[in-house]
């Protein structure tokens, strides 16, 4: 298995003005729908979205009025039945990178919303504007929630328009039924449509596409900005009830906690943003790194191409060692240090710089027969990187920043427990230093991987990355 863009797979040139956006098919990418930029957006199939959203929120707020508490009651588990809204794989969007099959909303964060409608019930507030909103009263309720819900609603919507674009690009598709096509509000239920769309190589499910004006990290709406708005507007009031030394960056429950009591904050905050607008994602300059390393890494894999054929643990771990190099090389001598920095140079986050990885070794492993799985779950927890070669050839991969203050646990403790947990005897630590001080952080590395390998039994190295940033000489910014 490798990487493949959409556009790769059905050999689409793209010219920059295409309105659809261009999923990764083999991994989720961090971006949402947004449906506050929908509501600010309607355009042919998506006219009426808004209206649609609002309709299903209504009856499963009615639904669960009525339930009045009692979690017994016919109609919260009508409510609960109506929310469960599950991932719409299909998109390729979200949270999970083990493929693009992740926990979705489901039945257990149908209850969260529930439970958010709930709250919202007690406190005697109005039905908001915005489905959104309901992130505001209750914890755990995240842009995966919000984009899952928006995108269950309007399957059909997406559906037409995807099918729109591969009439026009004559790229193939299968008609398959959707048990939860869309919900039907005369019958107050989800019912079963056939859509016609083409099919993911990956996971054999349908390919639905999405506007690119409709994506977003985060929704517009949403209890960061919110808390922030409170502050700006009245920061008095917020530190006479929560006391002087309030911030910025507080737990959600205490935004929730100002939320409920304060409603009318929350009415000024949405008409606020009603005011300001949205803005969609910047795909083209992509400031969070979350599409850039595909392509930068799949061109230095094009032009430094690794062929070999493991025939033992020991070829496979030499590989491995290879691949290590290659992106080591691609960090520190051509550049790719850029994808782990922020535009004003701020170094990025681990996971950023698994993708980075991932990005290089994904094709390299491909083309060597070799399976790499990015967090397989194994024994405690999920291990980084898994590499495997037949049944017998197997190494594990652990990746951590110098600067995580879970470094050594994760050196001493975590992967000799990932290798005992699969009876996997090599793992390798790849360590990613963004300064000297990081480096010397952990110049000690390798000795502790020797010792605690001697005390497992397990043998563990270590490798350490310098993504160093490097600014543009002052002669070429002139």
């Amino acid at each position: 298995e490798t990487f493949m863009l959409f556009s790769d797979h059905f050999k689409i040139d793209l010219n920059g003005t295409e309105d659809w956006f261009d999923p990764l098919l083999s991994s989720d990418i961090k971006l949402f729908i947004d449906p506050f930029l929908i509501f600010e957006d309607e355009f042919e199939m998506f006219e009426g979205s808004h209206k649609e959203i609002i309709e299903y929120y209504e009856h499963a707020f009615n639904l669960v009025a009525k339930a009045a508490g009692d979690k017994q009651s016919a109609y919260w588990t009508k409510a609960i039945s109506v929310l469960s809204a599950p991932e719409v794989e299909e998109l390729c969007l979200g949270f999970t990178d083990r493929g693009t099959g992740g926990a979705g909303t489901g039945k257990g964060k149908a209850r969260l919303v529930a439970e958010g409608l709930e709250k919202a019930v007690l406190f005697g507030l109005t039905r908001p504007e915005h489905f959104e909103t309901v992130q505001l009263f209750r914890e755990k309720i995240g842009p995966d929630t919000i984009s899952d819900t928006a995108a269950n609603i309007l399957r059909m919507r997406l559906a037409k328009y995807t099918e729109k674009v591969c009439q026009e690009l004559s790229i193939p598709m299968k008609t398959i039924p959707h048990p939860r096509a869309f919900f039907d509000q005369s019958r107050q239920r989800w019912a079963q449509r056939n859509i016609s769309a083409p099919i993911n190589p990956y996971n054999g499910k349908q390919i639905l596409l999405c506007p690119r004006r409709y994506l977003r990290p985060l929704p517009t709406i949403n209890a960061h900005d919110y808390w922030g708005y409170c502050m700006d507007s009245d920061p008095d009031t917020l530190r006479r009830e929560f006391g002087e030394e309030i911030t910025r960056s507080v737990k959600k429950e205490v935004i929730i906690e100002n939320a409920l009591n304060n409603f009318d904050s929350v009415k000024q905050f949405i008409d606020f943003v009603q005011a300001a607008g949205g803005e969609p994602y910047d795909i083209e300059n992509d400031p969070k790194g979350l599409i850039k390393w595909y392509h930068l890494t799949k061109a230095y894999v094009a032009q430094n191409p690794t062929k070999v054929g493991p025939k033992s643990i020991a070829d496979l771990e030499a590989f491995i060692d290879k691949l290590v190099e290659s992106f080591q090389s691609f960090v520190e001598n051509n550049a790719g240090w850029k994808l782990l920095y922020t535009d004003d140079g701020k170094p990025r986050s681990e996971e950023i710089c698994q993708l980075a990885f991932l990005g290089i070794v994904k094709h390299i492993c491909h083309a060597n027969d070799i399976d790499v799985s990015r967090e397989a779950n194994i024994g405690r927890g999920p291990v980084d990187f898994k590499f495997s070669h037949g049944a017998s050839k197997r190494v594990l991969l652990e990746m951590k920043l110098a600067k995580n203050t879970k470094f050594w646990n994760g050196l001493r403790r975590q992967l000799p427990q990932y290798l005992k947990s699969e009876n996997i005897d090599v793992g390798k630590f790849l360590i990613i230093a963004f300064d000297s001080d990081d480096v010397g952080k952990v110049q000690s590395a390798e000795k502790v991987a020797r010792n605690v390998s001697k005390k497992v039994g397990y043998k563990m190295t270590t490798k350490t990355v310098l993504a160093e940033f490097k600014p543009p000489p002052a002669s070429k910014l002139s």
